[in-house]
């Protein structure tokens, strides 16, 4: 037969049985033989006719006018034109056709080996059952009437082939055929009992993601869910995508040291190194190194290091580094770095740094650094350091600093230090330092530090220095403007004469072992605005000594500054109700003043007098309220 009638044959008839791909295969059909020294061309006829397909073959591979004497019956068209030529020949289906062609000497011979597959209880036929041989990893599936065709290659050397039926709920049935020879077998599977449900069924995994079920085909994941507890190891698989690879529909038990994947691939774990243009998927471990041009994605532990353009996911617990442009997941723990331009995410206990340009997350205890240009947020406790251009949040205990633009939040204790543009919060004790623009909280006990403009904390026995400070219960020391001390309280109202004006005015808040005052004072051609800070003693009865160092400024009518003087006050008080107290001293004075208005009055001793300063003995008398 001419060679382009050949080709032109297999064409036509390989799209005539593109639409009949599970009818039974043209080698398999049963024929049956009886000659006495007949040529090759007659019985070719006779076994065409049986088959109802047609035999041609390629150039003059063997002489037709030979004489056969052959006794078959009710065999495979294949055993039966094996025994004809005596395994010189091999064959090619095409549709309802076979093209016999010399075998080369050198050529590994296949084989193929059919059968049905059985639920062992009910005999119903079990369809989508992977059935693989091991060594090459060679598989296939039952088609909807349980049947399979599974095409071997003839190694020559091993006495038995192991083939394994796995599917989904049943368990693992081993079977060992002979090799060299086509068979058709039957295999009954058991259903697995229910306490081993969980072996068998896929409850999470990377075919589970969003990611995994556009990536992977049906049969890829369909493998995956049957056969899950055989996997092999293999030093190199290549793919262009993970359905078209070196391993087939196997590629998801392979555990490779090498992987080449120009598209994207599918394995089941690494033990080296993989590459890939655009993604990687494993659904088991990796370790030491993953590069992909648009993610890597690992359904098991990952130890070394990965490298992305676009996300790594880690399903399980992580021990390296990972570096993406835009996003590192790992589902549970984290003993390593994470640096992306997005968002890194651990979701245990994390040791090591998370650096993101939008936002890091632990979902366990951290130890270590968080960075972000945006959000760090801790779900345990943290030992470390927190630095973002936002906010940082930890729900657990600090035990080290939190610095941010932004906000800085610990649900439990704070043991170090939080440093924010705008708030601090704690939601437990404070032992270390909270340091604010605007305002900081704690609610639970202050044993540290707050410095904002506003500070809170439920009981003060540390220290409070700003602007407004308020305590429910205070045994510590508040430094400010306006002390408020909820329980026990000290809130005096003082209306003085002294020798440097006339009429004063101080608010005393705080508590009576450390108070601060806010002082204003005021004759015809000057006024004063000051601050002190003051303690209260009590000496018998209704008499009281309080001691007062004070920092005041003279003022002009027009606001220019004449003086800074500051002042102690050691002053004597005699309580006459409740709510009223008398009060009178002498006051030390030491001032800077202008040459233009001299201070004090004339009549004050004076103890130094030169270059714009002095100081003199003055004196100052009033009433206090509350």
């Amino acid at each position: 037969m001419p060679r382009t009638c050949f080709i032109l044959l297999i064409f036509f008839t390989g799209i005539y049985s593109a639409t009949g791909l599970y009818a039974q295969q043209p080698l398999s059909k049963t024929v049956s033989v009886k000659v006495v020294r007949q040529p090759v061309d007659t019985v070719l006829s006779m076994l065409s006719r049986q088959s109802q397909g047609a035999i041609s073959y390629i150039g003059s591979p063997f002489r037709r006018d030979s004489l056969v004497t052959l006794t078959m019956v009710n065999k495979p068209l294949r055993q039966v034109l094996d025994q004809l030529f005596q395994g010189r020949m091999q064959y090619m289906e095409s549709g309802d056709n076979i093209i016999l062609q010399r075998a080369d000497a050198q050529r590994e011979r296949h084989y193929v080996i059919s059968g049905t597959v059985r639920d062992r209880q009910s005999g119903l036929v079990i369809q989508n059952a992977s059935i693989y041989e091991h060594s090459n990893l060679t598989s296939t599936f039952t088609d909807s009437e349980g049947r399979f065709h599974l095409r071997l290659r003839d190694r020559g050397r091993l006495p038995s082939v192991q083939l394994t039926v796995s599917k989904e709920f049943y368990l693992d049935t081993a079977l060992y055929v002979m090799p060299g020879f086509d068979r058709e077998i039957s295999v009954a599977i058991a259903p697995a009992p229910p306490v081993q449900l969980r072996e068998f069924t896929v409850t999470e995994g990377v075919e589970k993601t969003w990611l995994g079920k556009r990536l992977l085909s049906s049969t890829l994941r369909r493998q995956t869910q049957n056969i899950s507890r055989f996997f092999a190891e293999k030093p190199i698989q290549s793919s262009l995508v993970p359905s078209l690879g070196s391993h087939g529909k196997m590629a998801g038990q392979v555990v490779n040291k090498f992987s080449l994947n120009i598209i994207g691939g599918y394995a089941a774990g690494l033990d080296g190194v993989e590459v890939a243009g655009g993604f990687n998927i494993n659904k088991k471990d990796v370790q030491y190194a993953q590069v992909a041009g648009l993610f890597n994605m690992v359904g098991g532990h990952m130890k070394g290091a990965q490298a992305t353009g676009g996300m790594n996911r880690i399903m399980k617990s992580a021990e390296g580094a990972q570096a993406a442009g835009i996003a590192n997941i790992v589902d549970s723990s984290l003993t390593g770095a994470q640096a992306a331009g997005g968002i890194n995410k651990a979701g245990g206990n994390s040791r090591g740094a998370q650096v993101a340009g939008i936002a890091n997350v632990s979902y366990g205890d951290f130890n270590g650094l968080q960075a972000a240009g945006g959000l760090n947020t801790i779900r345990g406790q943290a030992m470390g350091v927190q630095i973002a251009g936002l906010s940082n949040f930890d729900q657990g205990a600090l035990n080290g600093a939190q610095i941010t633009g932004g906000l800085n939040h610990a649900t439990g204790k704070v043991g170090g230090l939080q440093i924010a543009g705008i708030y601090n919060s704690a939601g437990g004790d404070l032992y270390g330092l909270q340091l604010a623009g605007g305002a900081n909280r704690n609610k639970g006990s202050n044993h540290g530090m707050q410095l904002g403009l506003f500070n809170y904390t439920r009981h003060l026995r540390g220290l409070q220095f700003g602007l407004i400070n308020v305590a429910d219960s205070s045994s510590g020391t508040s430094i400010g403007l306006i002390n408020i001390v909820r329980k026990n309280g000290y809130y005096k109202l003082s209306v003085s004469s002294s020798d440097l004006l006339p009429v004063q005015i101080a608010v005393k808040t705080g508590r009576r072992q450390f108070y601060s005052m806010l002082i204003a004072g005021k004759n015809d051609d000057r006024h004063s605005l000051g601050f002190g800070i003051g303690r209260e003693f009590s000496l018998y009865k209704n008499l009281l000594l309080t001691t007062e160092l004070t920092q005041q400024t003279l003022f002009g009518n027009a606001w220019e500054v004449h003086a800074t003087i500051g002042r102690l006050l050691p002053l004597l008080n005699y309580r006459l109700t409740p709510w009223l107290t008398v009060h009178g001293g002498p006051a030390l004075s030491i001032g800077e003043y202008s040459i233009e208005q001299p201070v004090p009055g004339k009549g004050y001793p004076s103890f130094f007098n030169g270059d714009g300063f002095t100081g003199w003995l003055g004196w100052q008398a009033g009433i206090t309220l509350f």
